[in-house]
């Protein structure tokens, strides 16, 4: 178990209990996301597992190492192994990107030769060798982040923990940095827990989870798992929110031809799919579909997927834009 945490406990002196009796394991090679809302102590489980805090009771393994009685030096020396990455990117405005990822292998005391290697070496990895003279300011959020990732990475770290890594950023900069860390595990064989309040989140990158509320761990398991049987409230409320699959996550699904169908107004809840089933003799494979409430009407989306004579799917098309659907092929 690369992770492990025992009967952990986290209270404030002001009384305030922010961990209560958690028990935790993450294994070799896992992308564990941790998700809850604000004040569900993620941040502060994130921050026992590298003991920038320390826990009130309980015990902290990470590989096999005892983190709770190690001595100051030793410690130091144990989160080298351990990469954080924040919300906020944390980078120095007064240095360059070099500069930036080389500070930690500088306080590690590295050679002058070795740590221009390996800054050259994690700019490729991250996508911005010809960024290194660039200042924080010069650069975009998703560029910031990329510098973040790659400083994390300076001491070969085995385990990655990550912040809030993405709710800073917009939409397409998020997939983008969250196929960044997805890729670099897999080359490097890290560990990583993640910590979002974010389902989608969760959804692109994570094969185990754990969901949090006031301290406590409410519902755990295979991201799979979860996501078809969530059991606890917290769970199903933020499935809720989960947003609709993407026109390109859901081609990077199927192999083929998808169409996108829109329902606008008095379709949306008319039974047009089985009409052109029967009407047509056609099969129809529904690969995601939602509904969204607007102020004035309600709009659905549909992808799907046709099979049959190709005139008769042709046939079938037509006719559901006769009835005022739109219909796209992506």
């Amino acid at each position: 178990m690369m992770i492990q945490l025992r009967n952990i406990t986290k209270i404030y002196p002001n009384g305030f209990e922010a961990i209560k009796s958690l028990n935790l394991s993450v294994q070799k090679g896992d992308i564990m996301g941790i998700i809850g809302y604000s004040g569900a102590g993620k941040s502060t489980l994130i921050r026992l597992i590298n003991r920038l805090e320390s826990p009130s009771t309980g015990d902290i393994f990470v590989d096999g190492i005892d983190m709770v009685n190690l001595k100051e030096h030793a410690l130091q020396k144990m989160r080298q192994k351990i990469g954080m990455i924040f919300q906020h990117f944390n980078l120095l405005a007064s240095r360059n990107v070099f500069g930036n990822v080389a500070f930690g292998l500088e306080i590690a005391k590295w050679k002058k030769r070795d740590i221009a290697a390996r800054v050259e070496e994690l700019l490729d990895l991250v996508g911005l060798s010809d960024k290194a003279n660039f200042y924080p300011e010069q650069l975009s959020g998703g560029q910031k982040q990329r510098v973040a990732i790659a400083r994390a990475l300076a001491n070969y770290p085995q385990i990655l923990l990550c912040d809030e890594a993405t709710s800073a950023l917009d939409t397409k900069t998020t997939k983008s940095i969250l196929g960044l860390i997805a890729d670099i595990q897999q080359k490097l064989g890290l560990t990583i827990v993640l910590i979002t309040h974010q389902m989608e989140v969760v959804r692109e990158i994570c094969n185990k989870m754990c969901v949090m509320s006031n301290g406590e761990i409410v519902e755990r398991g295979n991201v799979e798992q979860v996501f078809a049987i969530p059991k606890h409230a917290v769970t199903q409320e933020l499935l809720s929110f989960l947003p609709a699959l993407s026109s390109e996550e859901i081609l990077k699904q199927n192999n083929k031809e998808v169409y996108k169908i829109l329902f606008v107004g008095r379709y949306i809840h008319d039974p047009l799919i089985s009409e052109v089933i029967k009407k047509f003799h056609i099969n129809i494979n529904i690969l995601a579909g939602n509904i969204e409430a607007l102020s004035t009407t309600k709009i659905g989306h549909l992808f799907v997927s046709f099979s049959g004579e190709e005139y008769r799917v042709k046939e079938a098309i037509h006719y559901l834009e006769q009835k005022g659907l739109i219909v796209e092929k992506i």
